[in-house]
């Protein structure tokens, strides 16, 4: 024999299916709109028709809907493997401050940490980003910045070679400045 609470949710999940087919049925099963107006000047839409015969049907407009356009094809990431990948760097990333994250300085001074694998090459810098605005550029992987206003901010590097062009970027990291008063 069943214990008393599995019966109890059985019942209850019977219930609420039955309940869900009512409200489908219901939903399929509405046909018109009746409008109509009291004799106190109260307009009554319905979906029964008045006693009276001063009624009038009201036709609804189709309903709107949306279709999503077909997703894109999925690309084979067993191809890229295989590829020999080009010279450069392997990993180019923003390690602190962490993403999200919330720095408590009066100075409005903040850390910046990079990782580069392999380690700057002859010829290349990295470019400090601030707000999506340069900020400065140099061969160090750790910068501080200072006199930052209080709020929200995004941080991000890029490493450029000698004529300026961009070979890789790091991840955008936000980070959030809180700054004393007074």
């Amino acid at each position: 024999m069943a214990p008393r609470c599995l019966v109890y949710a059985q019942n209850m999940l019977k219930l609420a299916y039955f309940l869900c087919l009512m409200l489908v049925a219901g939903a399929v099963q509405a046909g018109s709109i009746y409008k109509w107006t009291l004799p106190n000047g109260d307009v009554v839409y319905s979906d029964k028709p008045p006693p009276s015969d001063q009624k009038e049907e009201v036709k609804l407009e189709p309903l709107q809907s949306f279709s999503l356009p077909p997703a894109p094809p999925l690309q084979d990431s067993t191809a890229k493997k295989d590829e020999p990948r080009p010279a450069g760097y392997e990993d180019f990333k923003v390690t602190s401050p962490s993403n999200d994250a919330t720095i408590r300085d009066n100075g409005g001074n903040v850390r910046v940490s990079l990782s580069l694998t392999p380690s700057l090459q002859s010829g290349h810098s990295i470019d400090v980003m601030m707000d999506g605005q340069s900020i400065g550029s140099g061969r160090s992987t750790s910068v501080t910045l200072t006199e930052v206003d209080r709020g929200t901010h995004t941080v991000q590097a890029a490493v450029k070679d000698d004529q300026g062009k961009e070979i890789a970027r790091s991840n955008s990291v936000i980070f959030h400045l809180k700054r004393g008063g007074g």
